[in-house]
């Protein structure tokens, strides 16, 4: 089924407009509350985005598409789901996600894509490297202001294997000068974010007490005493029961990512740049 529907131009999505400006309508209220307020979208918000998004795809039946993107919109978020439990992804990306795979499982077909590529997939491409550089940049500002910076230079050395790598690559009949930019640009983020991994982990955390924290905060367990972790099994993802449990405790203060950027501004730009230039991302 998979093979048919990513292959037969033939197979499209019924309603496309609708279903686009379901989805942009969707995820732009969500980038407001997550911009304006405090990373806080309202549950009701997004249950009804996510119900929307399958009423769609159902008032819009496709025999194909209809199961494929249910199975797609699982799969990838139960491995969202991974994410948010180690603290890496909010439960709200996660919810505009799967709205996001339901409503859009496949390019619209006006992009002339040559198969059924998942929409999802260049806007997370496209959306997690605008997200990476912004965080490179608001983040090193803040480090070149910080006087005892301790990078760790060792880290360097993976830049040889990399260059090792990128001449073999772009001397193979694979190349693709947009891919080895996206690749050549996460690489040299990840450097970064590497070489300052501790000073940055100090400027996206804060201490508070238990009684401060808030729903799907991350702990900073790696700033905290092991110790006290272990003592107390700390979890990275403060939910409402690992909330009051933290607050029975005599812990003292805790340390918490508080500054985090939000994610799901980026999920929309994802989407614009993925309708403008998703061909970009094939080889050619």
């Amino acid at each position: 089924m998979i093979e048919e529907i990513i292959f037969d131009k033939g197979i499209t999505m019924p309603g496309e407009l609708i279903r686009l400006v379901l989805a942009f309508a969707g995820v732009s209220i969500a980038t407001y509350y997550d911009v304006f307020n405090r990373k806080n979208i309202p549950d009701r918000l997004l249950y009804a985005f996510l119900a929307a998004a399958f009423i769609a795809n159902l008032f819009f039946y496709q025999e194909q598409l209809f199961p494929f993107s249910l199975a797609v919109a699982v799969f990838l978020t139960a491995i969202g789901y991974i994410f948010y439990r180690v603290g890496q992804l909010g439960g709200a990306d996660l919810f505009v996600l799967a709205a996001l795979m339901l409503l859009l499982p496949i390019q619209p077909s006006f992009l002339g894509m040559p198969f059924n590529m998942p929409f999802i997939f260049p806007v997370m491409i496209f959306g997690g490297l605008l997200f990476a550089l912004y965080a490179a940049a608001l983040f090193g500002m803040k480090l070149m202001r910080k006087p005892d910076r301790k990078p760790n230079p060792a880290v360097l050395l993976v830049l040889v294997p990399y260059a090792v790598f990128a001449y073999f690559f772009v001397n193979s009949v694979l190349f693709s000068p947009v891919y080895f930019t996206v690749l050549t640009v996460l690489f040299v983020l990840m450097v970064f974010f590497m070489v300052y991994r501790e000073d940055l982990m100090m400027l996206l955390a804060e201490k508070m007490k238990a009684s401060q924290l808030e729903n799907e905060d991350v702990i900073a367990l790696e700033l905290m005493d092991r110790d006290v972790v272990k003592k107390y099994g700390l979890k990275r993802l403060a939910t409402e029961s690992e909330r009051e449990r933290l607050k029975s405790l005599d812990i003292g203060e805790i340390w918490v990512y508080t500054q985090m950027p939000p994610f799901v501004p980026f999920i929309l730009a994802g989407m614009f740049l993925a309708l403008l230039l998703s061909k970009s991302l094939l080889f050619t």
